[in-house]
């Protein structure tokens, strides 16, 4: 499960906005926070840019995992 939705709602950004920042469409993104669509690095890449974050924290990826891919 991703955090698009968690990380947007903490920093009070609407999905229109961050749709529009991200430069991807709102249906797009409500998809993608309701994990129904699949995204390429690229779109999950300007959708953190957008949010300030990491590709890892929007994605939802631990250490744990980023650990585990690393072995």
């Amino acid at each position: 499960m991703n955090n698009i939705a968690s990380i947007r709602q903490k920093i009070g950004m609407t999905q229109s906005a961050l749709a529009q920042k991200a430069e991807i469409s709102q249906p797009y993104l409500h998809d993608l926070e309701k994990d129904r669509r699949g995204a390429r690095l690229e779109t999950w890449a300007r959708i953190a840019d957008a949010l300030g974050v990491t590709v890892a924290d929007v994605m939802g990826v631990d250490d744990d995992d980023r650990k585990a891919a690393e072995a």
